[in-house]
Parts: structure tokens; sequence; C-alpha cells
């Protein structure tokens, strides 16, 4: 079945990718090819470029665009919210099946490589905690607490006490701004402060504090806090 007719003389997305690649299609011209049909109202394209437009123009968003939130958008039924949820599934499951467990988190760079899927489009903050072995390979991701758009609690005995279950030689924490702004609050630097003195006094050193912001981070040790 071939595509909803778009306008006069503008190529189809699939005749686009057809000549020029599927490199070359917008993110709205990828998801038309998936979704085939638009509404009595607007063709597909039209469909997908305000699907596009209310996600943030962000196509990654479609990760943690909740099914609610994609039926709320005009043009969408069940069917074509069952087509999207399944997309943002199928794409957190190709990343993860990517991420090599023991990977060296070596770096502040490597860290956000690591966990910046699973938390730069999250809509509410969330705390994250990567537990290390002696040459810094992660031998747990262990995910504390979700909370709201502006903060997420986060609980040093709570850190500790999966650190010490799991054995780990250091640990690093990670969380979100989901406004995109990964500039550290008063509260992330405090907290931070407690938890680098209580590891230190337990020997069981943090070795930094990455906000992940879209698309940037933070870090506590790249900025000379830890």
């Amino acid at each position: 079945m071939r595509l909803q007719k778009l306008h006069e003389g503008r190529l189809l997305p699939d005749e686009k990718a057809a000549k020029y690649g599927m490199a070359s299609l917008t993110d709205a011209e990828l998801l038309a090819i998936i979704l085939r049909s638009g509404t009595r109202e607007c063709n597909v394209l039209e469909l997908t470029e305000r699907i596009v437009r209310e996600i943030g123009g962000d196509i990654g968003g479609i990760i943690t665009y909740g099914a609610d939130r994609l039926d709320s958008i005009k043009g969408i039924g069940r069917v074509k919210m069952l087509q999207m949820t399944a997309i943002g599934e199928l794409s957190r499951r190709i990343w993860n099946s990517r991420r090599d467990l023991r990977v060296p988190l070596s770096t502040p760079e490597a860290v956000f490589e690591y966990f910046r899927e699973d938390l730069r489009h999250a809509d509410t903050e969330e705390v994250h905690l990567a537990l290390l072995d002696v040459k810094c390979r992660l031998i747990r991701h262990v995910p504390l607490s979700k909370g709201t758009l502006h903060a997420s609690p986060l609980c040093p005995r709570d850190v500790f006490e999966s650190a010490l279950r799991y054995h780990a030689a250091s640990f690093i924490v990670i969380h979100n701004h989901p406004s995109g702004d990964s500039t550290p609050s008063k509260e992330d630097i405090s907290v931070t402060k407690t938890l680098h003195e209580l590891g230190r006094s337990m020997q069981l050193p943090m070795l930094d504090h990455i906000i992940v912001g879209n698309p940037g981070y933070y870090s506590f040790k790249d900025a000379g806090a830890l």
C-alpha cells in the first residue's frame, strides 16, 4: 500500500527514500513511512510534522512521550498511538542492546554517552547510580528515584546501601534536568558535597555527579567541585 497522496509535485517519503536514501528523509518523513496515512483533515506528512512539533521538535521525545499524551494529539487514534509507543520502546531496546555493561566509565563523557538516552528526554527528574569496580567498569546501574519536573529526592542512605550491597569500589551519581539546562541547583551542589564527604569517610569514593541536560551535561568533576 502506498503512502497517502501529498501535494502536487512533492515526492512521497517512500519515493524520496528510494531516490536519495533513508538518510535524506526528515524526522517527519520517516515517521510518515511508518504511520502510512493521515486523517480526513490532513495528509500523513502534515500529521507527522504536527506530531514532531508537539513533542518539541526532537524525534527522540517519542521514547518518553506517554501514550496518554500522544493520544491527545489531534489525528492520533488508538492504532497510531500504539505505533508511536512501539517505536519508542523499540528504540529504547535497540539502544540498550548496544550498550556494554562492562564499559569503563572513567570520564564524564563516557558516563554521559552511556546514560544520555535514558535521561535526556525524560519529562521528570530521575536519579541513577552507577556502581563501579576498581577499574571503573560498571558493575551495576541502580535507578534510585523519580520525581517531578523540578526535583527528585536523593537519600544518601540509599546510595551507600546500594554501593555496599553490590560491593562497589566507587560510584557516580547521574540525574537529569527536564528543562534541558544542566546547570546545577543549590540542592544539587549541597547533596553532592554531602555524598562526597560521606564517601571519603567510608573509603567509598564518589567519582562524579553528572547532570544530564539536552543536549549537553554538567560534570562536578570537570568543574573542579569534587
